[in-house]
């Protein structure tokens, strides 16, 4: 029987470089908050009655977040129903991996997520902030702002995506080298709700295509000498069959 071990050797190696490659395509990123850290608030649009009533966002903080790449980092949610009815609510929540605002039927609510760490060099890590949308029911508009100072417009979504802000669309990119606090700003139309998730920086890539990433000049030539292995082995089967 013919051994066939080097050439199942080679397979295995080329397999596992690809595997390996592909993984490293993403090693890179900077995770900002994964959204595992348990913290919610809610809003009332009126007090109960009797109960005084103050206008404005309701929040709630966490001093120092688990699930972030970043050092130091404190996470503030800020919840506004609109105005008018104790019915009106809109509530903010983070856990297991999801960050899920819902307001309800009366209200438009606008939410605001702010964190706060140490100063970090966002351009070592990509040139754009990911936020995964993993449900959306009706048109949100979300704005991003970096170190209160640089603002991308707001931008509309309205289905599952994954959602980039590149440092380029920012009124000033040079603060992605020295960022320290980032808020994300949600507005959108009355019972809008919605969930995201993974809000990392990185680079913009098309998902699950390996070819997007660059193979090494050693891999090229590692393909090439298993597919000429393979042809030989199939041409020798064919002849030794022929005669």
């Amino acid at each position: 029987m013919r051994n066939h071990f080097p050439l199942k050797l080679l397979s295995s190696l080329l397999f596992s470089g690809l595997l390996s490659i592909a993984g490293h395509a993403d090693a890179s990123n900077l995770t900002i908050d994964n959204f595992n850290q348990l913290q919610n608030v809610t809003d009332r649009g009126n007090g109960r009655p009797g109960e005084v009533y103050v206008p404005g966002a309701t929040s709630n903080s966490v001093a120092e977040i688990s699930g972030s790449d970043l050092a130091h980092v404190s996470r503030t949610f800020s919840a506004t129903a609109t105005e008018g009815r104790y019915a009106n609510k809109e509530e903010i929540q983070s856990g297991a991996g999801a960050l899920k605002i819902s307001n309800s039927a009366g209200s438009a609510g606008a939410a605001s997520i702010l964190w706060t760490f140490d100063p970090t060099n966002f351009t070592l890590y990509g040139s754009a902030i990911l936020l995964e949308v993993l449900t959306i029911d009706l048109d949100v508009n979300i704005e991003m702002v970096v170190n209160d100072i640089a603002v991308a417009g707001s931008k509309t979504v309205s289905q599952t995506e994954d959602f980039w802000f590149d440092f380029n669309q920012f009124s000033n990119p040079s603060v992605f080298s020295n960022v320290s606090s980032l808020r994300l700003n949600f507005t959108g139309p009355q019972a809008w709700d919605g969930q995201f998730r993974l809000l990392t920086a990185g680079t913009p890539t098309q998902p699950d295509i390996i070819g997007s990433v660059p193979l090494p000049p050693s891999f090229v030539m590692m393909g090439t000498v298993l597919f000429g292995f393979l042809g030989a082995g199939r041409l020798r089967k064919a002849t030794a069959s022929s005669i």
